[in-house]
């Protein structure tokens, strides 16, 4: 079935508060969706993250980003009107050209559902009642991992700080008297990160709902690694490859390629999959149930890593100096087909890929990726050649959220490859974004996702990420929604194309 769909992290919607929400500007988005017949919205994880924003770096795989919540919706009648217009006239106000600013979104929202809590404890009403029900079924539901992310989180803004291995060794090891010891003295920062967690859910349910009444999916996106300094290592060190300490000797990362020269060293502690094995992948398999309870497709980023993956001595300062290791095959995703028979799975098979890797995801079933950056040089062959070398079982951008924007990528080629583009794809180049997303629909792969950046035609300074780089990342908003024009205009490109919903009865 041919689809088409658009890439924007909830962070980069307008709003107030100092990050995008799951609210009035995500809703308005749905709608901009359906106008423009795309009916796939792919984000990046939705997770917490730390200042930077990079949502690749949690201290949770499981759990929600709470800077996320719409304030605006908790003074509506669903939330028993918790918070009222007069508790958000202090709301910071984006200015033009404004960027994500993470820490300010997480104290101020954090402070405001704080109030909002306070208010539900001691609300009389009906209204109030139902919604403290729905907070404890919440509780209950999602326990397996909230309890545990919400006292690890809680015990990071103590003075313990914000490293599990430098806590006090009973805590560090989670040794069940020093755990009981400080989990009544943190009681109001538990609950109150609980709360954060339960209305992310529900306006998300609610975001969700919408979505499918317009026909439209949401695409997720998985890690397959995640941050050392996460409850996720600290409460399952039998699983990664650690030290009686809780360090790493070896860690994950990437070889040189064409994103990075010195390769990329990521850090993250790597897997003891043999271990993993022999629960049948249980903690995966609870991660992958947190997240389709939110999304209808999921992408697997760094799919090649479980046929093998990059090990690094965490002693080294770069990634070029490492090995390769097999990871778990084919056996983890027929433990993953057995648990969700009908999940919809994308490998995002980038990089180094492999004879191997190419194998693995063919076997499992999963489309990949074709990038029409990557297509260029046309003397070098890959399989990203725009576009006698896509396949239908694939989904192509013409640039993911660690590419530049399409206008960026053509100013930095010399006029030499901007030629061969130019040739290639029989255009002038004068329109390089919107020529870029006609050719991109018009691929044989069965999925075509365009960015929201070339929509607008933006140059690099509205750049999501670039690989490699820690710092200044992950920053880039709308300063008001997607105007009408740009839904018309790729409407019609969708349509000629034949990816739009009402035409897939014809096909």
């Amino acid at each position: 079935m041919r689809r088409s769909g658009i890439l924007l992290h909830p962070t980069s919607l307008p709003g107030l508060a100092g990050v995008g929400s799951i609210g009035g500007s995500a809703r308005e988005f749905v709608k901009f969706l359906s106008k423009s017949a795309q009916v796939v919205w792919q984000m990046l994880p939705l997770v917490p993250t730390d200042d930077g924003g990079c949502p690749y770096n949690s201290t949770s795989a499981m759990a929600f980003n709470a800077s996320l919540v719409d304030l605006q919706d908790l003074c509506g009648s669903e939330f028993a009107e918790i918070l009222n217009a007069g508790d958000l006239s202090d709301a910071p106000s984006p200015g033009a050209g404004s960027v994500a600013d993470f820490a300010m979104a997480r104290q101020y929202k954090s402070e405001k559902m704080a109030l909002a809590l306070s208010r539900l404890k001691a609300g009389k009403e009906a209204a109030h009642v139902a919604l403290r029900g729905e907070f404890v079924a919440f509780c209950t539901k999602f326990a397996y991992w909230l309890d545990d992310f919400a006292l690890f989180d809680s015990l990071q803004q103590t003075a313990y700080g914000p490293l599990w291995t430098a806590w006090p060794e009973g805590l560090r090891d989670r040794d069940s008297g020093a755990l009981q010891s400080v989990i009544a003295d943190l009681a109001k920062p538990i609950e109150r990160c609980k709360f954060a967690q339960f209305l992310f859910f529900k306006q998300w349910q609610s975001l969700r709902a919408l979505a499918h009444q317009h026909k439209i999916q949401i695409m997720g996106d998985v890690p397959i690694f995640v941050s050392h300094n996460s409850v996720d290592v600290w409460c399952h060190r039998d699983i990664f490859e650690l030290d009686a300490q809780g360090f790493s000797g070896a860690v994950a990362g990437v070889p040189p390629d064409y994103f990075a020269p010195q390769g990329q060293l990521w850090g993250n502690p790597l897997y003891d999959w043999k271990r993993l094995a022999k629960t049948d992948y249980a903690w995966w398999i609870q991660r992958l149930t947190s997240l389709s309870a939110l999304v209808d497709i999921i992408r697997i980023d760094h799919f090649r890593g479980f046929e093998a993956f990059w090990s690094v001595a965490a002693t080294e300062k770069t990634a070029i100096n490492g090995q390769w290791i097999k990871g778990p095959g084919m056996a983890f995703f027929d433990a993953v087909a057995k648990a969700f028979p009908n999940l919809e799975i994308v490998a995002e098979d980038l990089g180094i890929v492999t004879p191997e890797v190419e194998k693995l995801r063919v076997s499992a079933g999963f489309p990949g990726m074709r990038v029409l950056q990557f297509g260029f040089p046309l003397d070098e062959a890959n399989d990203h050649h725009a576009l006698h070398m896509h396949s239908q079982d694939s989904v192509v951008y013409c640039g993911t959220h660690d590419n530049d924007t399409t206008v960026g990528w053509y100013l930095s080629l010399d006029e030499a490859q901007r030629d061969r583009v130019r040739r290639y794809l029989s255009i002038d180049g004068n329109e390089i974004a919107w020529q870029l997303i006609q050719s991109a629909e018009s691929s044989v792969a069965q999925l075509c996702i365009v960015s929201a950046q070339d929509l607008l035609s933006l140059g690099s300074d509205a750049r999501m990420n670039v690989p490699g780089i820690a710092e200044g990342n992950w920053t880039w908003r709308l300063e008001r929604q997607l105007p009408d024009w740009t839904a018309s205009r790729l409407r019609g490109l969708t349509e000629l194309y034949g990816r739009a919903p009402w035409q897939q009865k014809k096909q």
